[in-house]
């Protein structure tokens, strides 16, 4: 079997971090728990949202003012269901205020139901365990391919942490390969 083919069976049978994971958007036209001292980020056992991050504010990625306002989380792809987005309300709520409890646009996306994203092979995602393989560590095709993405980090896969580590280790072997640099290990290309 050619190597290339053996590289897309093992790339569609490999679920990655976010396929066990649903990810939520509200937006406020402004950040009302600002007000209240609150910075619109939370980490929760109680609610479906396990991990509430803002996007509003001074550091945020909206708009001018800190509008509008967007905190987004993350919830486990098995809370989905009929009562999903009441329970995100209601817990946005207990988090930051009655205001919360009515944001202009909700937005959920279940990545466990994305083709690309969870291999039909795949029944059920259980963790948020690293779901990258380690073949996605090393260059593939001869060295044409490099993997650089949370997914193939060695710590932190899935996380923000690893994006950073895997595009440097990456970056180190696509400099291996070309003459007169030094690679991740230190020697030259052309030693």
């Amino acid at each position: 079997m050619p190597a290339w083919r053996e590289l897309v069976r093992l790339v569609r049978a490999t679920p990655v971090w976010m396929g066990a994971v649903a990810e939520v958007v509200a937006q406020y036209p402004s950040a009302s728990w600002r007000d209240a001292g609150l910075a619109g980020a939370a980490v929760s056992r109680l609610g479906p949202l396990q991990e509430i991050h803002g996007m509003s504010g001074p550091h945020g990625m909206s708009g001018p003012g800190g509008r509008p306002a967007a905190p987004f989380g993350f919830a486990h792809a098995g809370a989905v269901g009929p009562d999903f987005e009441e329970a995100v309300t209601a817990q946005l709520a207990q988090c930051f205020g009655l205001a919360a409890a009515t944001p202009d646009i909700l937005r959920a996306r279940n990545r466990s139901t994305e083709r690309w994203t969870v291999p039909s092979t795949v029944r059920r995602l259980a963790d948020y365990s690293p779901f990258g393989h380690p073949r996605y560590q090393q260059p593939a095709l001869d060295g044409r391919l490099h993997w650089a993405s949370t997914g193939t980090a060695t710590a932190h896969a899935g996380h923000i942490e690893g994006a950073p580590a895997s595009a440097e280790r990456a970056a180190h072997d696509v400099l291996a390969t070309m003459p007169g640099t030094t690679g991740r290990r230190g020697v030259s290309a052309t030693s």
